[in-house]
């Protein structure tokens, strides 16, 4: 089986989840997520079958079969498999697929020691047909993600996925212009307006160097911000519908965010806390799938704490159990929201959020002075000075940022803006705890900056979309003198 292959039933299959778990009303965004969904579904399948050391080509292929006639048969038994709709997913997996062409026959990935250390561990997985606890020890420093994703290639013949990157890029762009226009749509901008705006925004998206490297890029930060751009788009899509069939996947998009970095849960916490205390949606609505979220990603950061070394200058035993405990105990702040003093707490938890990071950063910087004035100053170098970043877009971000307060706020934003703010936080909150950040186009600090640029693009355009829609509608309906 080539590349081709398991990229066009990784599409097929994520697109009949969506269909059979989705919103119903929502084809053409689930078949944007297809191939997003597809290799979510398949990495996390594919971890049992690595900890029972039973990962072969054979059973992986089983398992993608299976999980695609469960997909199917869900979908029927909800009413919702029609000829119709078989007839489009199958149309948009050839077009997807006719995308990914170029990037199959050529191998135009990029690579650096990192990469090169996904693709070794992603060979032996392979070979061992298994994760050995001994293995896993060693992942105290890559996300276990994006290793498992290479690790499919068993059934294709290749040592690893180098057309992964690009074949992910294709369905996230796919799924951040859908997910915009039916976001603005929402918010009543016109059609034609719609459209230009979602070709200005991937525009302004594309022609920023770091992101086309990352589109080649075998690495994990790129994957890491789709993930999280999908939980948090999906969750906003919710809230704003109030309809909750989009948060089986918008939590399935976090748990892969999750598992993309091995600090990807710290950042996890904001997020759940602000769109889990804002939201409209009734706790009988979220419990289900945040529960399901909770159980798998604290269980898998148990099994981290018990096999990585003391001694790891990222991923320690300590730094695990604390983000699992985390995770845990924000279920139970989720449980207490509907009582008296929840209610009366929900309005305040994004300020409270804010004020609590703010005083841990104060403590961290004063009692880290020394790693934190290093770290912090080679990162704020290389956003405001690194060609990188293309010169302008991080004086346009703080330019549209404080513009922003002056135009109406789109529903349930506060998600977005505070967690936008908080995942910075978050990142001075690494240049505090870091003994060892690279810097520069392929440092680490850089790299997961750029996880938040599409969730940014994504909010500026919401927010000032609908601001120009109302003030040239204004304009053309002034009388003439």
């Amino acid at each position: 089986m080539s590349q081709l292959v398991l990229f066009f039933a990784l599409q097929l299959l994520g697109s009949w989840v969506c269909i059979a778990v989705g919103p119903a009303r929502e084809p053409v965004l689930g078949m944007a997520l297809g191939f997003l969904i597809g290799l979510a579904v398949a990495v996390f399948l594919s971890i049992p079958l690595l900890l029972l050391g039973a990962f072969t080509s054979t059973t992986v292929s089983a398992m993608l079969l299976v999980a695609f006639a469960a997909a199917v048969g869900l979908a029927a038994r909800r009413g919702r498999a029609t000829l119709a709709l078989a007839v489009r997913t199958l149309i948009w997996a050839m077009a997807f697929v006719a995308l990914c062409v170029p990037f199959c026959h050529w191998d135009v990935s990029a690579m650096t020691y990192d990469s090169q250390v996904f693709v070794d561990y992603a060979i032996a997985l392979q070979e061992m047909e298994g994760l050995p606890l001994d293995t896993l020890t060693h992942l105290h420093a890559w996300g276990s993600f994006q290793i498992i994703a290479h690790a499919l290639a068993i059934i294709t013949g290749e040592s690893h996925l180098y057309a992964l990157a690009p074949a992910f890029s294709i369905s996230l762009v796919a799924t951040f212009a859908v997910a915009l226009h039916r976001g603005l749509d929402e918010l009543v901008v016109p059609a034609r307006r719609r459209t230009l705006v979602v070709i200005l925004v991937l525009a302004a998206l594309l022609a920023i160097p770091l992101v086309r490297l990352h589109v080649v890029y075998i690495h994990a930060n790129w994957a890491a911000g789709g993930y999280l751009f999908v939980y948090v788009v999906l969750f906003w899509f919710a809230d704003l519908k109030d309809d909750p069939s989009y948060l089986l996947l918008a939590f399935l998009g976090l748990l892969a965010f999750s598992f993309a970095r091995v600090e990807s849960p710290m950042f996890v916490a904001p997020f759940l806390v602000l769109t889990l205390s804002q939201t409209r949606l009734r706790r009988a609505q979220v419990v289900g799938p945040y529960l399901a979220f909770t159980l798998v990603l604290a269980a898998w950061l148990a099994l981290m704490a018990a096999v990585v070394p003391d001694d790891s200058i990222y991923l320690t035993p300590g730094r695990s159990l604390l983000m699992a405990a985390t995770i845990t105990l924000i279920f139970p702040a989720f449980l207490a929201r509907d009582t008296a003093i929840g209610k009366w707490l929900v309005p305040f938890v994004p300020r409270l959020a804010a004020a609590l990071l703010v005083l841990v950063l104060v403590l961290g910087a004063v009692l880290r002075f020394d790693e934190f004035s290093t770290m912090f100053l080679i990162w704020q170098r290389d956003l405001w000075l690194g060609s990188f970043w293309g010169h302008v877009l991080w004086p346009t971000f703080a330019v549209l940022a404080v513009l922003s307060r002056w135009v109406e706020a789109p529903p349930f934003s506060r998600p977005l803006r505070y967690g936008i703010a908080l995942f910075f936080g978050l990142i001075v909150l690494l240049t505090i705890l870091a003994d060892e950040y690279g810097s520069g186009r392929y440092g680490s600090l850089t790299r997961v900056t750029l996880q938040i640029v599409p969730l940014i693009w994504f909010y500026l355009a919401i927010t000032f979309a609908p601001a120009w829609s109302r003030l040239t509608d204004a304009k053309a309906s002034e009388p003439i003198r």
